[in-house]
């Protein structure tokens, strides 16, 4: 009997060389390199969680989430409500929902180099063709204002960010984001970017990217902030409900709606309480950024560390050829990301997951200097 082909939009898409990389490791490795805060949930969001669920009554909600959710998202960016909004089941359904609702078979779509490996995934899936500007490592990954420019093309349909960035950690400076959106307005091109990583700031918060003016979605979530991965909590936001309003549609159909106990939760989250729990994670992320920093200043001083300005990530240049670094390091129990699988420009880079418990995080960089010695001199 002849096998059932796969679709063409999925049949050239492999698992990620993220995922290949945690199906080589030892089943007791140290974990510094999945992007996720390996944190317990705040008791805030766990026991709000508890009294819904004793409450019964699980059910649908509307297809762009509660309202009250709505309001206390609208409250966070400090905008009005005016259907404008859609919760969705994580950030990454909201940049497929949002890719989905506007991109067409040739569109093109601007992403950085280095930037979030699914991107590119998900235009090529959609039937979008992605084309990289350049944030160039010889200058700490500035934006090349001559490369982005030179990258716009009559095809080019929407400009997909990153900030703060992953895998960097880094922001995109104020100029930065004039530049660019400025060069969006001209060209006609929708903006979307993914901010998931606003709240885990070092000393500043980021401005949002709603505070500009231009065809501007935004997406964000609970994931990275409140360490609530597990509860697939996100949301797409916009000044202007037109942009809003096929993804609802997309979202509609994609999963009906964000989960009931979870959009409860996430009220919960964004109340004072909750913020102030956001406010300690990130503290402890702080100080665990400090430990990282110590440790490579005493034990491996030659090595560039990418001074980060947000997000649990530090990337850091090893000066060769970082593939076969992660490969050695997997081989001692230390999984870490090649930079090269964020974008050529990552090539010689890895990136550091500094979001975990302070002795594995000691325990890991010191493999680090273990096996940088020993294979890598």
């Amino acid at each position: 009997m002849k096998s059932i082909k796969y679709a063409n939009r999925i049949a050239s898409i492999e698992k990620s060389t993220l995922r290949q990389l945690f199906d080589k490791a030892p089943p007791d490795s140290i974990n510094l390199g999945l992007g996720e805060i390996q944190f317990p949930t705040p008791e805030v969001v766990t026991n709000r969680a508890i009294d819904v669920i004793r409450q019964g009554n699980i059910r649908y909600t509307p297809n762009a989430g509660l309202p009250e959710l709505q309001k206390a998202i609208a409250d966070y960016y400090e905008i009005p409500v005016n259907k404008n909004i859609c919760v969705t089941s994580g950030a990454e359904e909201a940049v497929f929902a949002s890719l989905f609702s506007f991109i067409n078979n040739g569109d093109e779509v601007l992403i950085a180099n280095p930037t979030y490996i699914a991107y590119k995934t998900i235009i090529k899936m959609l039937g979008g063709v992605a084309v990289e500007f350049d944030l160039n490592p010889s200058s700490n990954f500035e934006l090349n204002r001559n490369d982005f420019t030179n990258k716009i093309s009559s095809k080019t349909k929407v400009l997909l960010l990153n900030n703060p960035s992953n895998p960097t950690g880094k922001c995109f400076s104020e100029e930065e984001i004039d530049f660019m959106v400025s060069k969006c307005n001209e060209n006609n091109i929708l903006i979307i970017v993914d901010e998931i990583y606003r709240e885990l700031y070092i000393d500043n918060r980021p401005t949002t990217f709603l505070n500009k003016t231009g065809k501007i979605i935004v997406i964000s979530g609970l994931s990275k902030s409140h360490c609530m991965s597990g509860w697939r909590i996100g949301w797409t936001v916009s000044n202007d409900p037109k942009l809003i309003k096929p993804i609802i549609i997309s979202h509609q159909y994609i999963c009906t709606c964000a989960p009931y106990i979870s959009q409860k939760v996430a009220i919960t989250a964004l109340s004072v309480k909750g913020m102030k729990a956001q406010n300690d994670i990130r503290l402890v992320l702080k100080k665990n950024r400090e430990i990282v920093f110590k440790f490579f200043e005493k034990f491996l001083p030659d090595l560039f560390i990418l001074e980060n300005t947000s997000s649990p990530y530090l990337f850091i240049n090893v000066n060769n050829d970082s593939m076969s670094l992660v490969n050695d390091l997997i081989k001692n129990g230390l999984i870490v990301i090649p930079g090269v699988i964020f974008g050529s420009n990552g090539k010689n880079w890895i990136r550091l997951n500094y979001a975990i418990d302070k002795k594995k995080l000691a325990k890991g960089v010191y493999l680090i200097k273990y096996t940088i010695n020993k294979n890598h001199k």
